[in-house]
C-alpha cells in the first residue's frame, strides 16, 4: 500500500514524462574558410573585420592592413626580427681576435679583403672594419 521510498518506480496511473535536450543558445559561428577571397575582397574589409577572419583560422592577428590580408591569402612572409650586434660586440670579431692573437693562424699571410671573405659571419659586416686591421 505504502511505496517504498528505496526503490523508485513509477506509478502506473501516472503519465510517462518524456525528457527532451535541453535547449541552448547557438553559439556564434566563427568565420569559415573561404578559399574565394581576393586582395581586393580582404582590402575592402576592416582590420577588425580581417582580424577575426584571423582568428577564425587561427593564425597570428597583429600587423598592418597589408600584413593581415597576406596572412589571410597564405603569402605571409616570415622574418628573422634579430638585430645582428655591433661589430665591438660581436662573435666574429672574438673570433678574429683569436685568430690574430695565434701566431700560427693563417690569418696573418690573408689580406683584409680575403679575411672578410672566408666567413660568413665576417661577410655580415662592412669590409672597411677589416681594411684597418
Amino acid at each position: 500500500m505504502y511505496a517504498s521510498f528505496n526503490k523508485r518506480e513509477p506509478r502506473q496511473d501516472a503519465p510517462l514524462e518524456h525528457h527532451s535536450p535541453p535547449v541552448t543558445q547557438a553559439e556564434p559561428q566563427e568565420e569559415a574558410v573561404n578559399n574565394d577571397w581576393t586582395e581586393a575582397s580582404l582590402k575592402a574589409l576592416k582590420n577588425d573585420e580581417l582580424k577575426a577572419i584571423l582568428q577564425g583560422l587561427g593564425l597570428k592577428r597583429s600587423g598592418n592592413k597589408k600584413e593581415l590580408v597576406d596572412r589571410i591569402l597564405g603569402r605571409e612572409v616570415v622574418t628573422e626580427n634579430k638585430k645582428k650586434p655591433k661589430w665591438r660586440n660581436s662573435k666574429a670579431r672574438a673570433m678574429l681576435v683569436r685568430m690574430l692573437m695565434d701566431k700560427q693562424s693563417n690569418v696573418h699571410k690573408m689580406t683584409w679583403k680575403e679575411i672578410h671573405a672566408s666567413h660568413e659571419w665576417f661577410q655580415e659586416y662592412d669590409p672597411m672594419l677589416f681594411h684597418d686591421m
